[in-house]
């Protein structure tokens, strides 16, 4: 226990009850404040936001169970999407008005709730809307253009999952530095290389996937390049006959989703590459210790997620060197140009051709991840937290 002063957080859970841990927001929020938790400073949390269902409430009030002794209350709202749109356009009521108080707000997931609170940090998770306007929607550029651009200007602190992300929050609003921290993630403990008596071959069986196979995890989306990915396990299965890996690509369907299934659908070796769809964490868990490389040609990232948890369970990478991807992978895999579909081929094909690199890259994995924990994440955000409060 610290010395501090009580400070009482609020934290506007919005993303989180609303679609789970499917997207990185719902899983950033829950792991930073159980590592938050599992620090036991004197600091209230009261959990808040606004749900159409109560789908993913267990997941929050999950937190207490978990956490009995922790200083934690709740206020969900249940609202229409008419109801979300009024209150995103008025910015009203502001939520002191609903019995809201506290020394700083945090908005976990771009948007900043209505407040008369002057103590606001936000997290921006990356600006891949801006870095790459033709990989998304015209009116979903807009919006969050014109949201996250006021938002900057609200907040008191901006936290950056990366350094990459910290350069173009202050690039493209003219953000002074100070404002923004970079606070790297981690991935989540349950992700770890497992034990052989812990390996679950009937996991990958249920998808109809027989060993070996590379795999990649992320939402079918443009900005993820799995049309390359399936270029370059063409190429490389063209140029070595004698290799058999299947491709497994792991993660829900997302927007212009189309060129994906297009590409795969093209190849003449179609039937070895498989979607899983969505997985739960301990399948995904299960699919990261029992492949034999991971292959990530994601064009950008505000951080990067599944190579972390790649690589926490010992799997050798391959990623493309562009955005935050430099700073989480670093020298413990094998970086590649966004697009170059030749190189990733070369590399595949050179790492599963040779059980000594395989080895030294898996051991390179394993040490890059242990630099990053929850427990940093959430060391730094409270710094923050206490700083904006004027406690620090």
């Amino acid at each position: 226990m610290t010395d501090h002063r009580h400070l009482r957080a609020l934290l506007d859970v919005t993303s989180l009850i609303n679609h789970g841990q499917d997207i990185g927001a719902g899983r950033y929020i829950l792991n930073l404040i159980k590592g938050m938790l599992s620090l036991d400073e004197d600091i209230e949390y009261i959990l808040f936001g606004t749900c159409s269902d109560s789908r993913y409430l267990p997941l929050a009030y999950g937190l207490k169970q978990e956490f009995p002794h922790s200083h934690m209350g709740f206020r969900f709202f249940k609202a229409g999407q008419k109801m979300l749109k009024t209150r995103e356009l008025l910015r009203f009521p502001p939520i002191e008005l609903l019995g809201l108080r506290g020394d700083i707000v945090h908005a976990m997931d771009y948007n900043i709730p209505p407040t008369i609170n002057k103590n606001i940090i936000l997290t921006i998770h990356d600006l891949a809307f801006m870095r790459f306007p033709e990989l998304n929607f015209e009116w979903f550029i807009k919006k969050y253009s014109r949201m996250v651009a006021k938002n900057t200007l609200l907040s008191k602190k901006i936290l950056a999952p990366s350094q990459s992300t910290a350069h173009d929050i202050h690039k493209y609003f003219n953000t002074e530095k100070h404002k923004i921290e970079t606070v790297h993630l981690a991935a989540a403990p349950a992700f770890r290389l497992l034990p052989s008596s812990e390996i679950d071959c009937l996991v990958p069986e249920a998808f109809g996937i027989k060993p070996p196979f590379l795999l990649s995890v992320g939402t079918i989306e443009p900005r993820k390049d799995f049309p390359t990915l399936i270029g370059a396990y063409n190429t490389a299965r063209q140029r070595q006959p004698g290799f058999i890996h299947r491709l497994v690509i792991a993660g829900r369907t997302g927007w212009k989703s189309e060129e994906t299934y297009r590409t795969r659908e093209a190849s003449p070796y179609k039937d070895d590459i498989i979607f899983t769809g969505r997985l739960t964490d301990r399948e995904l868990v299960q699919m990261y210790n029992q492949a034999d490389v991971f292959v990530y040609t994601s064009l950008f990232e505000g951080f990067g997620l599944p190579p972390l948890e790649a690589m926490s369970c010992g799997l050798p990478v391959i990623c493309t060197d562009s955005s935050s991807l430099t700073e989480v992978v670093d020298d413990a895999g094998i970086l590649v140009p966004p697009g170059n579909t030749r190189v990733f081929a070369e590399k595949i094909l050179l790492v599963t051709g040779s059980r000594d690199l395989k080895k030294k890259l898996s051991q390179s994995s394993l040490k890059r991840a242990g630099e990053f924990s929850w427990k940093k994440t959430a060391e730094k955000t409270l710094s923050v937290y206490r700083e904006a409060a004027g406690l620090a």
